[in-house]
């Protein structure tokens, strides 16, 4: 039996991270690159958007998986979520949850390599 809200159930924060993984995977199983962007930190958004191409562009041009959210961990304002095949990597802004990091898969001992990244 779980008395204190604290270390009951999810860690706070899980659910709103959890959210903004679903809102992007939803965004990418239906190939809309706005709303992709939209979820996007900032520095992932800019990132995204190189040479000629803005971020809608960039991103719309990628094959970024969808599915659904498995695996969450969470570290302060910062998140890892497994979906499928994908890992993506989200920080907590004063707006909410974005996504800063995706199309991630895991390279050993070495970073991720991600599709998207700020």
């Amino acid at each position: 039996m779980c008395v204190l809200a604290a270390g009951c159930g999810a860690p706070a924060g899980e659910g709103d991270a959890r959210r903004a993984a679903t809102d992007w995977l939803a965004a990418a199983e239906a190939g809309d690159a706005a709303w992709l962007c939209a979820l996007l930190t900032p520095a992932a958004a800019e990132s995204a958007a190189t040479g000629d191409e803005t971020c809608e562009q960039a991103v719309g041009g990628l094959d970024l998986p969808g599915g659904r959210v498995g695996a969450v961990e969470l570290w302060s304002d910062e998140a890892q979520v497994r979906a499928g095949t994908d890992t993506l990597f989200l920080v907590r802004l004063a707006g909410g949850w974005r996504v800063n990091a995706a199309g991630c898969t895991a390279r050993g001992d070495r970073p991720y390599d991600c599709d998207v990244a700020g």
